[in-house]
Order: C-alpha cells, then structure tokens, then sequence
C-alpha cells in the first residue's frame, strides 16, 4: 500500500479553507524588489540570511552534490532585487570544524571516533529530517575557496566549545593532486576523489569556555587555532562561538 492511497482529503473542504488563508495573506503581500528598495531609499538598515552553504551552491558547489538555487551571495541579488553594489558587508558562517548532510564529496571527513564524538557534542542531526551531519575536521581550502566567492567582510567562527577536550585538532591546508598542490578548490569531483591532503597539526585545549565572552579570556590555544583559520581563509572571525546559546558569542569586532 503507497502512502498516497493513506492521505485522506476532501477537495472542497480544502478550498474552503484556503480562500480563508488568502484573505489573511493578501493584506502582507508587496512587490518585494520595490518595497525593499524603497526602504532603503528611505535610510532603513535591512539583513538578509542565506540559507545552505556556499558549497551547496548550483553554480560554485559540489555539482551535481548542490541544491537548485545560488546558496552563495549571489543569491542575495537573485532572491531580494537589491543591487550588488548596495551591499555594505557580508558575514559569513563557518564552523570551527566541517559538516555535510548526505552524499557529496567531504575532504577532511572524520569516520571514526573523534567524528562521532563532533558529531554527538555538537548536536549534528538534521533539523528537518533528524539525519546525522558527516564531520570532519576545518578544511581551510573550502574556507578560502567560500571567501573568494562572497568576499566576506568579516567571519562568524561558530561551535568553538565542540572542540574542548580534543588533544590535538587538524587543519586541512592545501590540496595535492598528482604531486601539484592546486590554487583552489578544484571544479571537478574526479579531481577530488584522487587528492591527497595536506593538515596542519595544533593543541587542543580542556578549558571550558562555554561562559568565555572576550578573545582574551579564551585559552591561548583556542586563541592560536581561531587566528591560525584567520590567516588561513585570509578573513578575520568578528564572532566567535561558545555554545548554544544566543549569549554565547564572542564579538571581536568587525
């Protein structure tokens, strides 16, 4: 028996329904690219949130491993009507190690005990359907390869508590394929099913910095891991993460 043979509905009943829904919805419809324009024009501040990852991006992800619209900046101009050149800043999200849901090409995947243990710690299950996140460690070359795209402004470096009690953590650096370290993140995913990556290796830290809300009261190991990605995707992290709540942040500045 198919599910659809399981759904029961009644057409008119639904329709009833819905003409009452577009009465409430009506008055809040607006030609969005004029309205958000206008408010512009008018001195008004507006923040749009992406939505997936750069590398989920139609054009500039993993193809054919993406989703079907511009996950990138250039989707801020596609789904708003904004022009680019009104833009002012454009933070971008990453966290202090990799995640991926599903298949797709993942570089620095953890499969063993360290990975589950990300991925239990950091609450790694998807928010819709409960699947768990593929982690793994930083991958400075997906880092780079994401700010090259949007031209962040500034970096928001989030789950830097997962972390705490790793002895030794992994910085993926670079990417070699047959002997040649490539200048960037490669198109095609033959390319990186045959790389051989290049990590770095740092300290971990045991503090808790779960209440940590300075740079300077981070441990100096977390500290030298945060400005080692820094130099490394070439962006400075405004905001650092240190747990689940809206509270625990760390603003540098930007």
């Amino acid at each position: 028996e198919t599910y659809g043979s399981k759904f029961k509905y009644d057409p008119s009943k639904e329709l009833v329904a819905y003409k009452e829904y577009a009465k409430k919805i009506k008055p809040m419809l607006v030609d969005g690219s004029y309205f958000l324009n206008s408010e512009l024009q008018s001195g008004k501040t507006i923040l749009i949130e992406g939505a997936n990852g750069t590398m989920l991006d139609v054009d500039h992800g993993t193809y054919p491993f993406v989703t079907s619209s511009n996950a990138s900046i250039g989707g801020v101009i596609t789904g708003t009507g904004i022009s680019a050149l009104k833009l002012n800043s454009a933070i971008g999200i990453m966290k202090a190690y990799v995640t991926r849901v599903g298949g797709g090409p993942f570089p620095t995947e953890l499969k063993d005990e360290k990975g589950d243990m990300i991925r239990e710690k950091g609450g790694e299950y998807g928010a819709t359907t409960g699947r768990p996140r593929r982690c793994g460690w930083f991958d400075a070359v997906v880092g780079r390869y994401s700010c090259q795209i949007n031209g962040y402004t500034a970096i928001n470096l989030t789950k830097l508590d997962v972390l705490t009690g790793m002895p030794t953590l992994k910085i993926a650096t670079a990417y070699k394929y047959k002997g040649e370290t490539l200048k960037s993140f490669p198109s095609a995913l033959e390319i990186l099913d045959d790389i051989e990556i290049t990590y770095e290796e740092m300290s971990g830290w045991e503090e808790d910095i779960s209440k940590t809300r300075t740079f300077d009261a981070l441990p100096i190991n977390a500290q030298k891991y945060i400005a080692r990605i820094e130099e490394l995707i070439g962006c400075k992290a405004a905001f650092i993460g240190t747990g689940v709540g809206r509270e625990d942040m760390i603003y540098v500045g930007i």
